[in-house]
């Protein structure tokens, strides 16, 4: 069986996202990432693109445990994979279920961008949160859940959202898991981070805790105007989103009143944008995207963190020059940004000025299917 899962990009509501019942738009991509799983009399997982080959593990109804891994790097780049198995596994013996053991090979070529120099290069797609969405989704496939159910993707975003936050030293809103799980263009609300720790600390069963209401959380799929289309653009180099979360936070708590007053604007510009994209005014989302990029760097420069740096802010000038929008899309520090355009003629001068300035605009479509 191969379940894949999309990427995803961020329209608006980056940063603010982190805080509780602040909406963002996000967006699943076609640069999708993927799990091959078969039955098998033990569990065996192989991830290529880590450098990490038949790896073998046990599961004792609660721990999942690799065998012979040591290296602290190999752990690391093992952690989203434990935990997406551990918790799945755990989820279905607590639903008193006689689960499979398997062998599982996750693949991720796809969110890699070719550039002009030949080589490839990551681009921010969120791929380890689809490969978890992947991940929990091929465990859940092999024991006969149906992943085009409504019900089954709510678990498999529970499930992995829980995973790829402990993973991830319990930051992220977890965005881009909702995006690679329900695909499409997405209003997300972030559950409460707190309610889960303390539910993961309660004794509770994992079944218990996936299967609860989720307070906070939302998730819902909007339609996007038709003429709307998506650009995007690689600045040329990453950035590591912990080290900007840690630095974001450092800014949160010594000007408290003033990161309050950014985020409650880009609170305002999302709730605005959604009306305005399910009007399809595209006058009105012009404006709001531009009102959102002045208020990203204000952030940006408020907290010291680079986040449009020189080259994101230059892909967005070269929007605005020919009469569209352009803004960073996630974390920022480098990675892609985007721009939005309603005619395919200043779509082709954009990614040509791109081109010319360095820039490389990669060819992506939204995802409509989510995890499948």
């Amino acid at each position: 069986m191969q379940v894949i899962a999309p990427g995803k990009l961020m329209l608006s509501g980056e940063w603010s996202i982190l805080e509780m019942g602040v909406p963002c738009i996000v967006m699943a991509i076609n640069q999708k990432v993927g799990a091959i799983i078969d039955a098998s009399d033990s569990i065996v997982f192989n991830a290529p693109d880590l450098g990490l080959t038949n790896i073998l593990a046990t599961f004792d109804g609660k721990k999942l445990n690799w065998l012979g891994v040591t290296e602290p790097k190999a752990i690391e780049k093992l952690s989203v994979a434990k935990n997406a198995i551990e918790l799945t596994l755990a989820y279905l013996e607590g639903k008193g279920k006689k689960t499979k053991l398997f062998k599982m090979e996750t693949f991720s070529s796809d969110t890699l961008a070719k550039l002009p120099n030949g080589t490839t290069a990551k681009v921010g797609f969120g791929s380890s949160a689809a490969v978890c969405v992947a991940i929990v989704g091929a465990v859940l496939k092999l024991n006969g859940y149906k992943l085009n159910d409504k019900k089954t993707k709510d678990l498999i975003f529970k499930i992995a959202c829980t995973a790829h936050y402990l993973a991830q030293g319990k930051v992220g809103s977890s965005f881009d898991i909702a995006a690679s799980t329900y695909g499409g263009a997405l209003v997300y609300t972030r559950f409460d981070p707190n309610w889960l720790v303390k539910e993961m600390n309660s004794g509770k069963s994992v079944s218990e805790i996936m299967d609860s209401e989720w307070p906070a959380f939302t998730a819902e799929n909007i339609q996007l105007p038709k003429k709307f289309e998506l650009l995007v653009g690689f600045v040329g180099y990453s950035a590591s989103t912990k080290e900007l979360i840690l630095k974001l936070n450092s800014f949160k708590d010594s000007q408290k009143e003033h990161y309050w007053q950014i985020i409650n604007s880009i609170k305002g510009i999302t709730t605005q944008l959604i009306d305005a994209v399910k009007q399809n005014d595209e006058i009105k989302i012009f404006s709001l995207l531009k009102e959102n990029r002045t208020q990203l760097q204000d952030l940006s420069n408020s907290s010291q963190n680079n986040l449009e740096t020189k080259e994101l802010a230059l892909l967005a000038d070269i929007a605005q020059r020919n009469g569209c929008v352009g803004k960073q899309s996630g974390a920022g520090g480098g990675d892609c940004g985007i721009a939005i355009s309603f005619d395919s003629k200043k779509s082709a001068a954009i990614k040509k000025e791109w081109t010319e300035n360095g820039i490389v605009p990669l060819e992506v479509k939204i995802d409509f299917k989510g995890v499948n």
